[in-house]
């Protein structure tokens, strides 16, 4: 676990769904009938490559407009960044396409990015 940091990785159906509707959301329930959700979604604008925000139980995680487009159209891996907080603090994000481990024999890896997944499972 990494302190004050967000870290989402995305299937490909899920970047597909990001691409068209410029949004997707999922959510957590838990045993106490908590519900956790959160959105990613592509901003309007190119102000920052990553933000960030909570509310109504969610995290909101916002991706520029022209690197959201770059990275759904390509290789490249992931969008990362860290945003000033208070008294010198920081909140690291990470967005990144999904790929397959390969020493996880169990997991589904149907819908990730095996042209991305590393040779190493000791890379996972």
């Amino acid at each position: 676990m990494t302190e004050n940091s967000i870290r989402i990785r995305i299937r490909r159906s899920e970047l597909a769904t990001l691409q068209k509707e410029n949004r997707i959301e999922e959510s957590v329930a838990f045993p106490t009938g908590v519900v956790f959700g959160f959105i990613l979604k592509i901003g309007l604008d190119n102000n920052q490559i990553l933000n960030a925000d909570f509310e109504d139980n969610r995290i909101a995680v916002t991706l520029a407009k022209d690197e959201a487009e770059q990275w759904i159209t390509t290789n490249q891996v992931g969008l990362e960044a860290d945003i000033a907080l208070a008294e010198s603090e920081r909140l690291h994000i990470l967005v990144e396409k999904d790929f397959p481990c390969v020493d996880r024999p169990e997991e589904d890896k149907l819908d990730t990015f095996w042209e991305l997944a590393p040779d190493s499972p000791d890379a996972c």
